[in-house]
């Protein structure tokens, strides 16, 4: 007697389908981005000694407003990367939807 399950069956390799597209992480790109201006900016000034005493002496005499717009700035920038990330994923996610 023969055994008709193996022929009856399709291949494995007939109904699979394509795998899908690998997903582009947008907030660790976006992140990598901005370490990179920043590790590019802390090279820039510490090239020099004259770079180095000009930025210790900035931060170090920064007044209370200086310090509240510096800590401004960075959480607005940090809001302003993960709206874009949202943004970014939602495309993606819409893109891959069609």
């Amino acid at each position: 007697m023969s055994d008709t399950r193996a022929s009856a069956a399709p291949s494995a390799t007939e109904d699979a389908a394509p795998p899908p597209r690998p997903r582009i992480r947008t907030g660790a790109a976006l992140w990598g981005l901005v370490l990179i201006a920043v590790a590019s900016y802390v090279l820039w000034a510490a090239a020099t000694p004259e770079r180095r005493e000009s930025v210790v002496e900035a931060v170090l005499t920064l007044t209370p407003l200086g310090w509240t717009v510096v800590v401004v700035m960075a959480v607005g920038a940090t809001i302003t990367l993960l709206a874009l990330a949202a943004v970014i994923r939602r495309l993606q996610a819409r893109l891959n939807s069609r």
